[in-house]
Parts: structure tokens; sequence; C-alpha cells
């Protein structure tokens, strides 16, 4: 299926037009944008971060196609529904593989909130080894044994093949997209950014391990999945957590202006 974004117009006051909560999750999502470009890395205009509107299940929010992830604020950032139309005049659109991709697996999975999904050089390089990520440190084994793994099969950037990454998910939360980079999502904004933070810091010690050339220490597969039960659980965080709660006063002090 091929959709065409709305056709861009100017839309005054962005925030005369949506809602208190909509307003919230512009102002969030934008510094979720900014605080993965300050502490992971930016692939240019490529990578994306959306989330579901809690009003408006079947819409969301995700990154404009023309800017850095840096440059993100609550403002420019576009409006979407499920079949990937664009659902809210604006100055902006976001790019076919941002609309596809988020809309397929909101679609898939309402349990689903929010997604992110980036290039960095650590999660590239891990989505070129054929183990995939290893639980060689407490962050990695967060995510044992709950990871999907998706081969580029099909071109992602159009719906057809979106949807089979989506239905490659299946019921996880985490996805290895092989020689292409990651995909990692919650059940709230906050939490999908945290655990990206973790997976990332997961795949760059994995890749420093690896480089170091000595013998790795590989905990007992028992010893992993008790780490997965008790810190890898799905739903424990929200925009009360303390990294979160972090995370936000950082981006208040250091890039005020993601919520203009």
């Amino acid at each position: 299926m091929s959709v065409q974004p709305m056709k861009r117009k100017g839309s005054g006051a962005v925030r005369d037009q949506v809602s208190e909560t909509e307003w919230k999750l512009r102002c969030e999502l934008a510094a979720a944008h900014r605080l993965v470009a300050q502490f992971a890395f930016v692939d240019l205009t490529y990578n994306h971060i959306s989330v579901r509107l809690p009003d408006e299940p079947n819409h969301f929010l995700v990154k404009a196609d023309n800017l850095f992830m840096e440059q993100v604020c609550a403002s420019n950032i576009v409006k979407y529904d499920v079949d990937g139309n664009q659902v809210m005049d604006s100055d902006y659109k976001a790019s076919p593989a941002a609309y596809n991709v988020h809309a397929a697996v909101l679609a898939a999975r309402p349990d689903i909130v929010s997604a992110v999904h980036t290039h960095t050089p650590a999660n590239l390089a891990v989505s070129a080894q054929k183990r995939g990520l290893l639980p060689l440190t407490q962050q990695a084994m967060r995510f044992y044994n709950r990871i999907a793994y998706y081969t580029n099969t099909e071109d992602d950037t159009t719906r057809d093949g979106s949807d089979q990454m989506a239905a490659t998910l299946g019921d996880k939360w985490v996805m290895i997209l092989e020689n292409h980079g990651a995909l990692v999502c919650g059940t709230t904004l906050a939490e999908a950014y945290i655990y990206h933070h973790f997976f990332e810091l997961a795949c760059r010690a994995q890749i420093g391990a690896l480089a170091g050339g000595g013998e790795l220490i590989v905990p007992a597969p028992e010893v992993c999945e008790a780490r997965a039960k008790k810190f890898g659980r799905i739903g424990q965080y929200n925009s009360e957590s303390r990294d979160w709660q972090a995370s936000m006063l950082y981006a208040e002090t250091h890039f005020p202006e993601y919520k203009e």
C-alpha cells in the first residue's frame, strides 16, 4: 500500500490546535529525541521515535523527515494514523520509513505506546553479528531471550516491508534489524527511551569486549534469566521513573527550546 503524505500547509500555532495532553506528549517526545542525540548517536535525519496518543489510539506522533534529532521541538513533530496517513496540517512531514515502520508496529501491537528506531555504531555492529546481542553485561541480560531478529528481505520503507517487520516482532518488545539497527518499544515513551538506553549500553559493551580479544565470561543461563525477569520486565517504567525524571531535568537544563 502506498500512502501519500498530506499536502503541507502553514499550520499556525500548533499548540492552539492540540489538546493539553497532546502538547505535553509533544514536549516529552521532543525531549526524548534530543536525549537520544545527546547520549547515543544521530544518523543524520534517519532515526525516529514515535508515541501513541492516549485519547486517539489510532494516531501517533513522530519526527519530521528533514530534521536531526537535536532539532526536534514540540511544534515540528508530525501526526499520523496507523494506516500511514498524515492527519494534521503541518509545514513538516515524516519520511516513508518513519510513518510506515511506526504505523505498522503500532497497528499490529495495541499494547505498544512508543517505539525508538536508531542506527548507532554499536547497534549496527551487533546487528551484523550472527549471534546477536550476547548476555555479557547486566544491561544485556535485561534482554535475554527477549529479542526478535528481522532479516532484511523486504524494503522496510514500504508498508509491506514494515508489516513484515511488525510480524517478526511478534510479542517481543525489542528487535534487532539485521545489518540495519534496532527497534526498542515500550508501554510508555519513558519506557521505550530507558530500554533503548540500556540496549545501547549493552551493544557498546559487547563491541568493546569482543574487540579486546580476551576470553569472554558468559553468565549461566539461569543467571541471565533471573536478571531478565527482575530487570527486564515490561511496564515498569513511566513518567514517574527516576531515570525519566532525571532525563527531563537534563533536557530542561541543556536544551529548553525542545518545548517550542
